[in-house]
């Protein structure tokens, strides 16, 4: 890793340790590994074999590092990279960051050397994809017009909002792999049952709810984690679940609807997606 780069990790309970050039703990080693695991298929007679597949299987990272040595910095060490508490890694560079969650498989290995220590912490990602920042597209949304001091032209009015309404758009996943998404509803008046839809392949995620005004609804689509919640508790029973089909969106760009099966127009939709690096 050169000066521009750094580490930062912080646990599950929050507590954090930064690893980089202008910190107290240097990193000289960072190694991955990412193996694939080729599935394959052969008939009698057949040359060879027949590809089906590839899975990734989990990645392993390790970081050594310098530092130099005080009880005060080994402890904090131990502390913080603590192998019973999960946590994550934030990759950081100018103008770029990636995080992927992480467990610690071993205590810090600690090895001091007349006051010049040398740390090494193996980590193990059991969904192995670097993450990128939660990006977010509008596809509804109620935009605020006016401001203080209020001033309302005589027989002319005023224009409180204007309801930004694209029934359609385009989002481009620019990362390595299939990614999932969250999709939010929010209600500005009575709107009933409404739906996201990948135009491309007609997949739908749908609720059968009767949503009133203000009234929010999240739908977490992620690969391993399908979650409802309406208005901050879990209500995954008001998913559709005989017209949904989860879709992820597709490497590349992908098309995306909305709608609802009563006053669409008072619905906004919002859609937070973070792209997958390998």
């Amino acid at each position: 890793m050169d000066s521009r780069e750094s580490i930062l990790y912080i646990n599950e309970r929050g507590e954090s340790i930064e690893l980089g050039f202008y910190t107290n703990y240097i990193v000289t080693n960072f190694e991955e590994e990412l193996p694939n695991n080729i599935i394959t298929n052969k008939n009698a007679n057949q040359d060879g074999e027949t590809y089906i597949n590839g899975i990734l299987e989990k990645r392993d990272i390790v970081i050594d590092g310098i530092f130099k040595y005080s009880d005060s910095l080994e402890r904090k060490l131990k502390k913080v990279f603590n192998p019973k508490l999960s946590g994550k890694l934030i990759y950081k560079k100018i103008n770029y960051e990636r995080h992927i969650n992480v467990n610690v498989i071993s205590m810090p290995e600690i090895k001091n050397n007349l006051g010049n220590a040398k740390f090494s912490i193996e980590f193990i990602a059991c969904f192995p994809f670097w993450e990128d920042k939660e990006k977010v597209e509008y596809l509804a949304i109620l935009t605020p017009k006016f401001k203080f001091p209020l001033v309302i032209p005589k027989n002319k009015g005023i224009v409180f909002g204007v309801k930004r309404a694209i029934l359609e758009t385009e989002i481009e996943n620019i990362g390595d792999v299939d990614c999932g998404f969250r999709v939010v509803f929010k209600a500005k008046n009575t709107v009933k049952n409404p739906f996201i839809k990948n135009n491309i392949t007609g997949e739908i995620i749908k609720v059968s709810n009767t949503m009133e005004k203000g009234d929010i609804i999240e739908i977490v689509n992620m690969p391993n984690r399908k979650m409802v919640f309406k208005n901050g508790e879990k209500a995954f029973k008001i998913l559709d679940r005989l017209n949904t089909n989860f879709f992820d969106l597709k490497v590349g760009k992908n098309i995306v609807s909305y709608s609802a099966d009563e006053n669409i127009s008072n619905l906004d939709v919002i859609v937070y997606y973070s792209p997958l690096y390998i």
